[in-house]
């Protein structure tokens, strides 16, 4: 038999060479998606952030709608249901005064307010807090 017949056709991958392949090309993949998903668990994490912060402001505004001699030093906390991204998720909103100053009667005439809302997120509690200096009127 000739020599030329015996040479091996090289054309082609081989089952070694095509498993090497598709191992780096599912790292790759594996890489790309643990990627999307930190982003979307960020990205949903500061949606809920950005609904506690709402809320806040939303108790704040009723704060300071209030009477100010209608202001208490503590209020019950509440439960509020918000919907993000179609899923309902709770906030516990914790609300407080205290007298700042006083005036030569020992009436009060400038409280601060504080209002906390607080939320779980992958067994994390976060909260956000806003305050707020009341004076008399």
């Amino acid at each position: 038999m000739p020599q030329a017949a015996l040479i091996k056709n090289n054309d082609g991958f081989t089952l070694i060479e095509l498993m090497v392949a598709v191992i780096i090309v599912a790292v790759g993949m594996f890489g790309v998606l643990e990627t999307v998903n930190v982003t979307l668990q960020h990205n949903l994490k500061n949606e809920l952030r950005n609904e506690a912060i709402k809320v806040g402001e939303q108790y704040m505004a009723e704060f300071r709608g209030t009477n100010f001699a209608s202001i208490t030093d503590s209020y019950p906390s509440l439960n509020i249901d918000r919907k993000v991204r179609g899923v309902s998720k709770q906030y516990v909103v914790e609300r407080s005064s205290q007298v700042l100053a006083r005036d030569g009667a020992l009436q009060p005439t400038t409280k601060q307010v504080t209002v906390v809302v607080k939320w779980a997120f992958r067994n994390l509690t976060s909260q956000n807090r806003v305050v707020s200096v009341m004076a008399q009127p």
